[in-house]
């Protein structure tokens, strides 16, 4: 019986060891983990590359201020790199403003110039993010001669995560908690012009309430980022090799190799613009000499690579 097999058998049978014997959670948690690790160690020789992320200011629709939008992008950042899964950077302008309504158009903030600076810095993903002004509904609680009329206020936040390595969209996710609140004045008339209702949001609920849809927000974008390969793309091709789009800040390992992938067929973005889905590997590249942002590689076989092609890692 091999290593491999003896160290899975050893595993699964710890597993079900502890669910017989009652354990804790916390000790079944700690196994699960263990075994996903030895998993993983064992069947996967390839460097898990971690994505570049270019986080664009946050656009402040509900008129929070400037430090609160600081505060809670450093709290969303916080939770979605607490494993160190991502290299981020910050764009220092924000996207093109819209309107000001509760849900930006297809609810996707892309701004093409934007995604062409992410190009140009070799990021793999873009996160734009909409704090959208609060929604506002009224209604009447309790039983006469008790009732009275509260407000219930829900705080949105949407997210969006842009592929900048083939230009489509991986996520655009809407979290919202409601609060309500007691109205201070009110008339027949209100329930038409919402933005004039006088009511005041407790400021402990309003912060647990930030905290929740912060916390939900990169949790959803963290799954969904795990769950897409790493990507990049070619950068230049001379007699020396391949230029690719990692390197030591993204964890390269020489001797990692990538796959070349070709281009099928066109398809509409929602925007008009035009979007090449992948097509099969045409290629295969192999690590040679590793740069802090990129890397030099060299065909595997006697392939024709050009620059602008996409690669992806190799599992």
């Amino acid at each position: 019986m091999t290593k491999r097999r003896i160290t899975l058998i050893a595993l699964l049978g710890l597993l079900l060891f502890t669910g017989a014997c009652g354990y804790s959670k916390s000790v079944y948690e700690s196994v699960s983990e263990s075994f996903s690790n030895s998993y993983d160690s064992v069947f996967s020789d390839t460097p898990v590359l971690k994505k570049r992320l270019l986080v664009l200011p946050f656009l402040d629709q509900a008129g929070l201020g400037p430090e609160k939008v600081e505060e809670f992008t450093e709290v969303f950042l916080s939770h979605l790199n607490e494993v160190g899964y991502y290299v981020i950077q910050r764009a220092p302008s924000a996207p093109s403003p819209r309107e000001k309504s509760r849900v930006p158009e297809f609810g996707i903030i892309a701004d093409p110039d934007q995604a062409k600076k992410a190009a140009e810095m070799g990021m793999n993903v873009m996160i734009t993010a909409v704090l959208s002004p609060y929604d506002v509904k009224t209604r009447k609680k309790g039983i006469w001669p008790f009732r009275k009329v509260v407000a219930e206020v829900e705080v949105p936040m949407i997210v969006n995560a842009y592929d900048v390595v083939n230009g489509t969209l991986w996520l655009t996710n809407l979290e919202s908690v409601k609060i309500e609140t007691e109205v201070d004045e009110f008339d027949e008339f209100l329930d038409e012009k919402p933005d004039k209702l006088s009511y005041e949001l407790d400021p402990e609920e309003l912060s647990k309430a930030w905290a929740r849809i912060l916390e939900r927000q990169a949790a959803a974008l963290n799954k969904k980022l795990r769950a897409q390969p790493w990507m990049g793309w070619i950068l230049s091709v001379d007699s020396e090799g391949a230029v690719i789009t990692a390197g030591k800040d993204v964890g390269l390992k020489e001797g990692a190799v990538f796959e070349v992938l070709g281009r099928a067929e066109t398809i509409q973005s929602a925007s008009g613009s035009p979007v090449a889905l992948m097509g099969p590997r045409i290629a295969e590249l192999k690590v040679t000499e590793i740069k802090q942002r990129h890397a030099l590689t060299t065909p595997l076989a006697d392939a024709q690579v050009q620059a602008g092609q996409i690669i992806r890692i190799k599992r």
